[in-house]
């Protein structure tokens, strides 16, 4: 049964229910981070997943994060679950701790231009907040400011790629996109409110739908030196 089943008295209670939980793991943040460790387990990935979730696994190894990684195996119809209830199977502290990874392209991206991928790139992979879209004006502004003399504003149009894109550069389907063990490096950007969340960690797909991770904030960013940006 969802949420948005029951009546709207006992929807007021979970609601007041979510709010006090979100509070009381604000309240215990340091001790929460202490203990994250513990909720580590090693997870067996079956056959079926290898190519999925076996990339992201072996992407962690090579970044130094597997001791810090918690996997969950969701159900198939977990994307019909209001994001609350999605929040409650991962063991987020909240809604706003669930993360998406998403590829987005400069549709104004010129090689005549003759810039630097590091400066200028085509492809770029952004995680966000569910709660929290990507301005794509701030992508904008950021790369112009870059460059000392930017090009007008039409060679940056930084739109949602389409899937076949995300996926020949990614490697991983719809609903399991992840920046980790991508199949191609492409410059990864954080959202700056995911850095604000207490406690410090957060929840994306890892490498396919029905499968996702949790990592620490501080350690993913040290890990894949992301860029940090303020996106909203």
């Amino acid at each position: 049964m969802f949420v948005s089943e029951l009546s709207n008295d006992l929807q007021l209670a979970i609601e007041s229910l979510n709010a006090d939980i979100v509070e009381l793991y604000k309240g215990f943040a340091d001790h929460y981070h202490d203990q994250w460790d513990n909720g580590v387990k090693q997870v067996n990935v079956t056959a079926d997943f290898q190519d999925s979730v076996g990339k992201v696994q072996k992407g962690c190894d090579q970044l130094g994060l597997t001791k810090v990684a918690r996997y969950y195996h969701v159900e198939s119809d977990y994307y019909d679950w209001p994001l609350r209830q999605r929040a409650f199977r991962v063991l987020a502290p909240s809604p706003a701790h669930m993360c998406k990874t998403v590829v987005m392209v400069n549709q104004g991206y010129s090689e005549k231009l003759g810039l630097d991928e590091s400066v200028y790139p085509r492809y770029v992979c952004v995680v966000t907040q569910y709660i929290a879209p990507v301005n794509t004006a701030k992508l904008l502004d950021y790369y112009r400011g870059l460059v000392e003399k930017p090009a007008g504003k039409k060679f940056y149009n930084f739109r949602l790629a389409k899937h076949e894109i995300s996926f020949e550069l990614t490697g991983f389907r719809t609903g399991g996109v992840t920046p980790i063990g991508m199949d191609k490096p492409i410059p990864i950007i954080l959202a700056d409110s995911i850095t604000k969340l207490s406690p410090s960690t957060f929840v994306m797909g890892a490498g396919h739908i029905d499968w996702k991770i949790a990592l620490p904030v501080q350690d993913f960013i040290k890990a894949t030196n992301c860029l940090v940006l303020d996106l909203e």
